[in-house]
């Protein structure tokens, strides 16, 4: 036998013994008897706000709640306010010197804010839009409207979180409305309507597209299209809301009240969207559309709140606030109540 191969023989034979030790002392000598265990943890979600009385000042004015009801705002004083709904702290929001809150709303599936600041009783001053995130407890400054001339009043802001688009519908006293886009890198634009005086506006959230009415003949547009959304045989239309999955909710009007609902995509024909009829006709503010497109008429001299697709009806008390994504924000003596839908 050739010393090469005497030599290969032995470098196999050593490789085999060390593999062979090192398994055993893997497997047996360093072993031990316990076993991991893994579980997995669940966080429970609470179905409601906590059952603390929240107490509303008297004079607060446009109260809002979010869209988990985990916090309330309110104007006192002209100043913004944000309530706590599970530990009923509150928190007074600054405004710059000399400023005054003039619109606020909440973003939908947030847990934050946007607003316009303008100086207090000066019809020439810049708008001011910001964003308030609650939980940071973070203020920050979107866009000054520059554009927005005198004597202006903010009217409606749609935010749309997943582009971080933002439209903010402005009005004068000259009988027109102005629309101004701002993007997530903060660049604003004015938006071509075609009436000039806007009522309703609604976003379309994953297209961006904003859908809106005109004030006076109530034909209702899309942006990015010259000609109105129309429904056969129907000759007044007005615009509800929109939903998560881009639908968009038309109502007849008639005798200034709401009968039937369509919906459906803007880019889809009008002939195949679904129709709802309601048993009883109501006023346009009494019918509620939320994100998930269930569609809810209120009576508030019943205080009954009906699920118009399922028929089932929550009662409440006191003032009709808002819905949340769980269920009714009321007002009864200062106080807020939290119903959760039947």
């Amino acid at each position: 036998m050739s010393w090469t191969k005497r030599i290969s023989i032995w470098i196999v034979v050593s490789l085999s013994l060390q593999c062979l030790g090192l398994f055993y002392i893997d497997h047996y000598f360093l072993a031990n008897d316990s076993k991991a265990v893994s579980k997995k943890v669940v966080e429970e979600v609470s179905t409601k706000a906590k059952d603390i009385d929240i107490t509303i000042p008297t004079n607060a004015e446009n109260i809002l709640v979010s869209y988990d009801a985990k916090y309330i705002s309110y104007y006192d004083d002209k100043k913004l306010v944000i309530v706590n709904c599970l530990t009923g702290k509150t928190k007074n929001i600054k405004s710059e010197d000399g400023c005054n809150v003039s619109f606020a709303s909440w973003i939908p599936g947030r847990n934050r804010m946007v607003f316009v600041e303008k100086e207090s009783d000066d019809e020439s001053s810049d708008l001011i839009l910001y964003s308030y995130d609650v939980v940071k407890g973070e203020k920050v400054k979107t866009k000054k409207l520059e554009w927005s001339g005198t004597n202006t009043k903010v009217e409606d802001i749609q935010t749309a979180p997943l582009t971080g688009v933002t439209y903010v519908k402005v009005s004068n006293n000259a009988n027109k409305s102005s629309i101004y886009r701002i993007d997530r890198d903060r660049t604003m634009s004015e938006v071509d309507t075609i009436p000039k005086l806007v009522g309703n506006i609604t976003l379309i959230r994953h297209e961006d597209k904003l859908v809106y009415e005109g004030a006076v003949y109530n034909k209702i547009y899309v942006t990015g299209k010259s000609s109105a959304i129309s429904v056969s045989d129907v000759d007044k239309l007005t615009l509800i809301g929109s939903d998560n999955d881009d639908n968009i909710y038309l109502a007849q009007l008639k005798d200034n009240l709401i009968s039937k609902v369509y919906y459906g995509k803007t880019s889809q024909d009008t002939s195949t969207w679904k129709t709802i009829n309601l048993q009883t006709p109501c006023a346009k503010e009494n019918l509620i559309i939320s994100t998930s497109g269930k569609i809810y008429q209120n009576d508030p001299l019943k205080k009954i709140i009906k699920d118009i697709n399922s028929g089932t009806e929550t009662s409440y008390k006191g003032k009709f606030v808002q819905l949340y994504n769980k269920g009714v924000v009321s007002l009864e003596n200062n106080k807020m109540s939290f119903v959760l839908f039947k």
